[in-house]
């Protein structure tokens, strides 16, 4: 009897590649998909499973809570988690659920591949390439992200670049609603802090402290294209404020190391204007296109003043407001003196 397997995976092109990668090795094997928690319970029903590949993060039940229920139901079904998180808190769950395996996405195939043949006890036909040993293994932004929140014990670690789009990020912010709304807001505050560090001649050096009742926020630049924050309980003390800062600036120095890996170039620092330049207030405003376009042609159409009134008077009067009255009308109304009687 075939094996059969569930790939339980709300990306799409995700659960084809893989099913496609698993009906490719020849076994046998009976693959079906489920895009949801729910959706794969109703399935198991069915048919029997042997093994659920299943994504941690699922819209309504998560993966390890699918797991608890499978394996309530059917003990003698196996588990492998395939995940795009990293973070320590869903590691230790997906430990503790007892899944065969766990797989950080992008996913290796032939590693993959071959632990499913393992774990359903087949014959080995996917040959496993042995794992460069990298002594000198770089940290990615998200290893380091992690790594300086369990040192905080932060909710929370963000590097943003200067157009406030998130490069990397772990943990969740309290209020997720609220996400764009505060990114926005921390951002203007930081374009506002660059410019006043700046003409100070510190535009590297200015740091944020928000001491809230129910979490706290540290925000600080890292270079001059990118910030870093920090959110958790505690974290806005005066007393362990310096420490926490301590922790953040060894952290900026890795950062920066791991941008310029990346290439990623610094945005260049505004210089000001000599002395005697124009103030600020008097520069020139941008002018929107639509109305730059309007005043170019209003330029361009030059009428002389005595034939724009010979051609009104040839052409009558042009009412374009119907609710008003001309003065002819209110006469005949009864609610002007007529010319006969002006002349009186």
């Amino acid at each position: 009897m075939a094996n059969r397997i569930l790939i339980v995976d709300d990306q799409r092109d995700i659960s084809r590649l893989l099913r496609s990668a698993l009906e490719t090795i020849e076994q046998g094997l009976d693959v079906s998909e489920a895009p949801s928690g729910e959706e794969a319970l109703l399935e198991a029903s069915r048919v029997p499973v042997d093994l659920l590949v299943v994504d941690y993060r699922l819209p309504g039940m998560s993966g390890v809570e699918l797991i608890g229920k499978m394996r309530a139901r059917y003990p003698e079904m196996k588990f492998i988690v395939i995940s795009g998180m990293t973070e320590t808190k869903a590691q230790e769950e997906i430990e503790k659920s007892g899944a065969y395996a766990f797989f950080v996405k992008p996913i290796p195939m032939a590693d993959f591949l071959g632990t499913v043949e393992a774990c359903l006890g087949l014959a080995r036909t996917v040959l496993q390439e042995p794992k460069e040993q990298k002594p000198e293994e770089k940290d990615t932004l998200v290893d380091l992200l992690v790594g300086l929140r369990k040192e905080l014990s932060a909710e929370s670690v963000f590097l943003l670049n200067g157009m406030g789009y998130v490069e990397a990020e772990t943990g969740e912010i309290l209020n997720a609603d609220k996400r764009a709304s505060l990114i926005s807001s921390l951002m203007g505050m930081h374009n506002a802090a660059q410019k006043v560090a700046s003409l100070l001649g510190k535009n590297k050096l200015h740091l944020h402290v928000f001491d809230g009742d129910v979490t706290d926020l540290v925000f600080l630049p890292v270079g001059t294209s990118h910030v870093l924050w920090a959110s958790g309980r505690g974290l806005g003390d005066l007393g362990s404020i310096s420490a926490t800062l301590d922790v953040l600036n060894a952290s900026k120095a890795k950062v920066l190391e791991i941008l310029e890996q990346l290439e990623v170039e610094e945005a260049p620092v505004e210089e000001e204007a000599a002395p005697g330049g124009t103030p600020a207030y008097m520069e020139s405003v941008t002018i929107p296109i639509e109305f730059d376009e309007l005043l170019k042609k209003s330029a361009d159409v030059k009428v002389d003043a005595n034939a724009f009134w010979d051609q009104a008077i040839e052409q009558g009067p042009q009412y374009t407001e119907p609710d008003k009255l001309t003065y002819e009308q209110a006469a005949q109304l009864g609610l002007a003196p007529k010319k006969d009687e002006e002349k009186k």
